[in-house]
């Protein structure tokens, strides 16, 4: 039905109107920060506050630390779109969402994708009560004595690492060659396979471990959502992870589980572990698919988020020689009283922890945490009210990088953890989490991480091919803008 004589005006008005409309909705919750008498940053219609990181002036990771360093207050409203998110600054807060009070703040603001059978048995995305029935039955799985056990294994693919690099000993790009390191490792740990990376680099698993973290416009946009939107997730049934790479892992494991029944053998790794769980409230199905969505986040997670770790490590080192000769002279040090490099010997080495501590303040894996609140929570000391279901983001790069807890931020100085970081006053440091929610992994991570380092600088001297700084960039994970080109020379005198 025509409103004026004229369609042309008719049609300006229908857009009007409906451009009115998408402005009101879109702007429906703006006052909700105001309202509670918590400052927030005014956002923008349609964006809220998320207007650099979609016009990619900036990562989400320098968008994290430029809004927490332009609030001088101990938590800060946001808008990512048209949803609130409360930021905390605060160190003496954080401790207590992650661990005080942690029964407020069981779960992370992370979509569950209900609608895929096996994503939605990752340990990372689960919601409690299931998420804790989960953990607990996992957790004695990653203890000291279960990474004793995988210590051989390890072992061997470091010399695989070794042998790989004394025919590549020109510049390399150092993340791709962790990277199959990595994948070597994480298949053969956690599945039993070996994925024989240095012999192929077209290795399947090693493919789909790097596409399901790679800087594509399609990765962005699931990760988003996964954070920022998880109603959309559900409503639009979006994977984080592509269905061919699923449809591969559930396969792998399938023959991997058949293989054992049929043969009856046992391989001391996570399938074997993960199988004899038994979930007994669960039938069959449910059981495997649950086990296929555990092993799929720790293939993954150990791969991207270790390798990196690593990665940023050498990369670090190779700029700093005086400190690379210095860790390099304790590691050929303790080889030489352990005759080799031994479990045992690594949790000793000093230096070697302090270099890691130092590599992952600077470059935390994952950049920020997130929480939901599942019961009203009064904020101690006021008269603010976090309440039930809203998210919570506590940015742990922009903490651990916060001149007023470490002085000099940007500056590699492992010397500054001379002593184990305590946290006492405050989560200042916390690259893993913390709390019961903390990274289940976080063992695991950090023996790959020293023993790559013990093997690859006990047999080279590190060189970089690019002095500048790393960039980081972000989506679920930190990742690097570069690959960070090193040249590996070979040690010909070991002096210690």
């Amino acid at each position: 039905m025509a409103v004026t004589s004229s369609w042309i005006l008719d049609v300006f008005i229908l857009f009007a109107i409906a451009s009115f409309l998408l402005y009101k909705y879109s702007t429906r919750k703006f006052n909700y920060w105001k309202k509670r008498r918590i400052y927030n940053p005014k956002p923008l219609p349609f964006l809220g506050n998320f207007l650099d990181v979609l016009l990619l002036r900036c990562t989400l990771t320098e968008w994290f630390k430029n809004m927490y360093d332009s609030v001088n207050e101990p938590y800060f409203g946001i808008f990512v779109f048209d949803e609130p998110f409360l930021v905390i600054k605060s160190p003496e807060l954080i401790k207590n969402i992650t661990i005080k009070d942690f029964s407020y703040f069981m779960d992370r603001a992370v979509a569950l994708p209900t609608h895929n059978k096996i994503q939605s048995q990752v340990l990372f995305f689960q919601k409690s009560p299931e998420w804790k029935n989960d953990r607990v039955r996992l957790s004695p799985n990653f203890s000291s004595g279960k990474m004793k056990r995988m210590f051989p294994v390890i072992s061997d693919i470091s010399q695989n690492l070794v042998r790989y690099l004394d025919e590549h000993q020109e510049e390399v790009k150092v993340r791709e060659v962790v990277g199959k390191y990595l994948t070597d490792i994480t298949a053969k740990c956690f599945l039993g396979i070996n994925s024989r990376c240095f012999d192929d680099y077209e290795a399947i698993f090693y493919k789909m471990a790097k596409d399901v973290f790679n800087l594509g416009l399609r990765n962005s946009i699931m990760q988003t959502m996964y954070l920022f939107k998880p109603n959309w997730v559900s409503l639009f049934h979006l994977d984080f992870a592509k269905k061919i790479h699923c449809d591969i892992f559930s396969e792998a494991v399938s023959i991997s589980m058949r293989e054992r029944t049929n043969r009856n053998v046992n391989k001391s790794d996570y399938v074997d572990i993960l199988g004899n769980l038994n979930f007994p409230e669960l039938n069959i199905d449910k059981a495997t698919e649950k086990i296929t969505g555990q092993l799929f986040q720790f293939f993954l997670a150990g791969y991207e988020t270790t390798s990196t770790t690593i990665a940023v490590t050498l990369h670090e080192l190779s700029l700093n020689p005086d400190i690379q000769n210095k860790l390099r002279k304790e590691i050929l040090i303790s080889i030489d009283e352990n005759r080799g490099i031994t479990y045992e010997a690594i949790q000793n080495m000093k230096y070697l922890r302090m270099c890691v501590t130092e590599v992952l303040r600077k470059y935390p894996i994952i950049p920020f945490l997130s929480r939901t609140c599942n019961e009203d929570y009064k904020v101690p000391g006021t008269n603010v009210v976090i309440e039930k279901g809203m998210s919570v983001l506590l940015p742990s790069y922009s903490v651990q990088m916060d001149k007023k807890y470490f002085p000099e931020p940007t500056k590699y100085n492992p010397d500054r953890f001379l002593n184990i970081y305590s946290n006492e006053n405050g989560l200042c440091y916390l690259p893993f989490g913390a709390g019961p929610r903390n990274c289940i992994g976080e063992r695991f991570a950090l023996l790959v991480t020293k023993m790559a380092l013990c093997y690859i600088l006990s047999e080279y001297e590190i060189q970089t091919c690019d002095p500048a700084p790393m960039e980081s960039i972000s989506t679920y994970v930190l990742l690097s803008k570069i690959g960070s080109r090193i040249r590996f020379k070979k040690i010909t005198t070991k002096s210690t």
